[in-house]
Parts: structure tokens; sequence; C-alpha cells
């Protein structure tokens, strides 16, 4: 499953002093002889959405790269262009404090907080510990400047959001390359990643923003970024990412609806998950609810939902393959982090494959559906909602819905793939950078024949898009889109 950008707290950022990081170009070296090795290596297929001869010409372009004397923030810069040549969004690589010192001791941000909220910029509130800090370094006028939290971005420096989502898209990885995912990457740290594709070089930056319908213009001087605001934003969103990771799901009946939440698949598997499942459809089968809809908004991903798709297709069904491409071997890179629930998985995983090889029952990593109550299966309406957060095991069960139901898509296009992913997260950490890269050994498969156009199937039949900020208001914002899409 994807782990998230703000993972990495920022809360022990408390000071701004210089604190790059003076590896010698021997050590940079080093760390790229693993990187190459390790990622060609231990990646399930580099070519999943790519052509392979193409992305390892980026790979060894990196030799004549790091020939030269580079900053951590440009290490991390080529690092994470090349890793979106391979085009799976589970391979990533991820800022760590060093580089958001780094990032925060060139002062050249804004004054103000900001994030995405879907595929537009809103503004923040500023904490008073950053209103202190930045009147410091302000004259008394340009202290007076400020632009009120809820109000949407229309442009940085005279380019719009898409036009810096284009420039911030070559450092965030995504299943084939589509935007959508980059967008929900970037969400909680794009002014990190505005800065490292188009670092400001002007003394006074226009922003245009929308405030309650009014258009207006300002222009701020580049500095110290308000760096409480920003911790706290992402501490919230890390509170609010743990617990999601607990849920394995929530139903309820919504205007004689059937609605379910998952904001996560991380714990959506076995027992408990099954005993939820099986109230939630002898519900919807007592109650004779022939509409369902299924939220899938920033669901990451997580478990496979084989186990919920048989209260859809029933037994026996083809639902594609899983497999461990690159299985655990006897020795690995000493530079994995072994000792974490994610590597454990990858060894118990590996082993069980070759169980079931050696037994003659893998069948390629076939997955049909296991048996099921045949009176509980669902045959009514189905809609869906889905954001650029819908990824991975999220987006293989729209797919499902989609092309087996004929369900309905609202909402915003999914981030993951409907066709196939590399997936199975292990980390590596660079030997003398300490950066780190997220490498996934299996790859899934949907049901579907590959597309020469993937992206077309997750058009939404309804766009939505909402600037609500209030996460009840906006949740039953869409609730009441999806029931309005059943009309």
């Amino acid at each position: 499953m994807l782990k998230r950008l703000y993972l990495i707290s920022l809360l022990l950022i408390v000071f701004l002093g210089s604190s790059s990081r003076k590896d010698g170009i021997s050590k940079q070296q080093k760390d790229l002889e693993v990187f190459k090795k390790v990622i060609l290596s231990k990646e399930s297929r580099i070519d999943i959405h790519a052509n392979l001869d193409s992305v390892l010409y980026y790979f060894n372009a990196l030799d004549a790269t790091f020939s030269k004397k580079l900053t951590q923030l440009e290490q991390f810069k080529y690092y994470s262009q090349v890793l979106t040549k391979i085009e799976s969004g589970h391979t990533q690589i991820y800022p760590t404090r060093n580089l958001f010192k780094d990032w925060l001791s060139d002062r050249n941000s804004l004054p103000i907080d900001y994030y995405l909220l879907g595929k537009r910029l809103i503004i923040n509130n500023i904490v008073p510990l950053d209103l202190k800090i930045l009147a410091r370094e302000k004259s008394k006028y340009q202290s007076r400047k400020k632009i009120s939290s809820g109000s949407e971005i229309l442009s940085i420096n005279n380019k719009t959001v898409p036009q810096m989502m284009s420039e911030i898209a070559v450092l965030l990885s995504s299943d084939e390359n589509s935007i959508d995912f980059k967008y929900y990457q970037a969400a909680q740290l794009f002014e990190f990643y505005r800065h490292l594709s188009d670092p400001f070089t002007q003394d006074s930056i226009s922003v245009k923003y929308v405030y309650r319908g009014d258009t207006n213009l300002i222009y701020l001087l580049p500095g110290t970024a308000p760096f409480h605001t920003m911790n706290d934003r992402l501490s919230k969103s890390e509170l609010r990412y743990q617990k999601n990771q607990k849920n394995l799901g929530e139903f309820a009946i919504v205007k004689k609806c059937g609605y379910f939440r998952f904001k996560s698949f991380s714990n959506s598997y076995g027992v408990n998950y099954e005993a939820f499942l099986k109230r939630s459809f002898l519900k919807l089968k007592t109650k004779k609810i022939n509409r369902l809809i299924i939220d899938l908004r920033g669901n990451t991903g997580g478990a496979m939902q084989y186990q919920l798709m048989r209260y859809f297709v029933g037994e026996n069904i083809f639902l594609g393959k899983y497999i461990v491409g690159k299985p655990k071997k006897f020795f690995e890179s000493r530079h994995f982090k072994k000792l974490s629930p994610a590597f454990t998985k990858h060894r118990k995983i590996s082993h069980e494959q070759k169980r079931l090889q050696r037994k003659g029952k893998f069948n390629n990593g076939t997955v049909l559906s296991e048996a099921v109550d045949v009176s509980l299966i669902y045959e009514g309406e189905i809609v869906l909602i889905t954001d650029e957060g819908t990824f991975s095991s999220a987006a293989i069960l729209a797919c499902y819905l989609k092309s087996m139901k004929s369900a309905k898509i609202i909402g915003q296009r999914a981030g993951g793939s409907f066709y196939r992913g590399n997936a199975g997260t292990i980390t590596l950490k660079l030997p003398h950078s300490k950066l780190q890269i997220f490498v996934n050994p299996n790859t899934f498969y949907s049901h579907l024949d590959e597309s020469s156009s993937p992206l077309d199937i997750k058009e939404p039949d309804v766009y939505l898009s909402s600037v609500l900020t209030d996460i009840k208001k906006r949740d039953r914002f869409y609730i009441k889109a999806a029931i309005n899409a059943f009309k």
C-alpha cells in the first residue's frame, strides 16, 4: 500500500539554519550504485507501464549526472525524475527532514500556507507563532498583506495550478504517468515540490486568488516559510491518516440507498472484515435496497478486495492475477529495512508463492472469486465515488465494479490504474544520503486486457469538484451527488 508523503513529520523542524550535507562525490556515487542495483533487481516490473529500453536509458544517464558534486536537494530531484519513468505510483522517493531543512533554509517561500484539495489550491490559516516570525522579516506594509483562509489560489507568479503541476509532475511517479495521482501526492507538500521544480527568482511574487466570489491579485515577498503552520497541518493530516488505516469499512442506509465508506483497505481483510461484509449485505437484502453507493475517495489501497467482490459476482469468477515478481532471496541488500512489517510480509508471501509453485497450484498467480452465500449477492445499481487518491487495490475495485457491474462513477478520475501495477512496498535507505525509496517486488493485474488508452475507463460519468474544507460538509456534498446520480 502507498505510504503518504507526509508520514515523514516536519515536527522537528524548529529552526531554519543551513543543514546541507556535504557528502563527497564518491559517497553520492555509492548511493547511486545501490539505488540502481536494488531498483533493477527488486522492482517487480520495470516496464510495468513504460518501455524497458527507455527506462534503462534514463537510469544509465544518472552516471554522468552524479559524477559532479550535487546537493541533497539535487540528488533527490534526479532520483525522483528517473523513478517517474517506471510509471508506478507505488515506487517513489520521499523527502527526509534534512531535505526539508535545506528547502526551508533557502528562505525562498511565500509567507502563506496552502495545499491541494483535489485539483484546487486552498489557503490555510496561519498560526499565531508564524505571524510573529513573519512580521519580523517584513515591513509594516508587507505584514498587512494577507489572504483569507479558505481562499482558492488561481495562479502564483503568473502560472496556473495546472501549469505548476506540469512542472511538479516530473518529480512524482504515478501509474500510466497519469497526472491525477500526482495531484494527490503533491497535495500536502505543494510548496516543497513547487520550489524544487521552479524556485522563485523575483523579489515580488504575484498571487491571484478567489475569496467569496471575488478575484483578487496580491504581490508577496518570498522569504521564510510558515513552518509552524505546516507542521500543524501535516500533524493533523497524519492523525487522520493513521485513524483511517485502522478502519476496515463503514456501512449505513442513507435515504433508501446503501452506503459503503472505505477510507483505506489496510485493515480490510480476514475474519472481522468478513463478518462486517456479511452483516452489511444481509442488511441490503432484508431492507430490499437496490441502490448502493461505494465511496473510495482518498483510499490509497491495502488488501486486494477479492473478499468483497464475491458479494457482487459470486464464486469462481476470474479477477486477475497477483504475482511476486521478485521473491525474497536468501541474501538481500543490507540497505533494506528488514525489521519492518512490510519486509516480513514480503518474506511470507514469497515463501507462500514458492510453496504453491512446488505443488503445481500457483497457476501464474490467477485469482478466482471464492464461495459466498448466493442469497447475499447484490444485483442492484451501483454508484462509485472516486478521486485522485483512489489508488492501488481501491482503483482495482473500482475497475471490477465499473466493468463487471456497470457501476456509474462520479467525482474525479481515480489515481490508480484499472489494469495493473507494482505493489508490496519495501523500503530502501541509501547508505550516505539516507534518502528512502519505496521498492515494489509484486505485480497485480485486473481481469482486463491491456489498452492503448488506459485512462478512458476511469473517466467519471459525473465530474465533481468541491472546495468545502469542512470534511463533514464535503462528505454530505458527495453523498447527495451520488444519490442524485441514480435518477
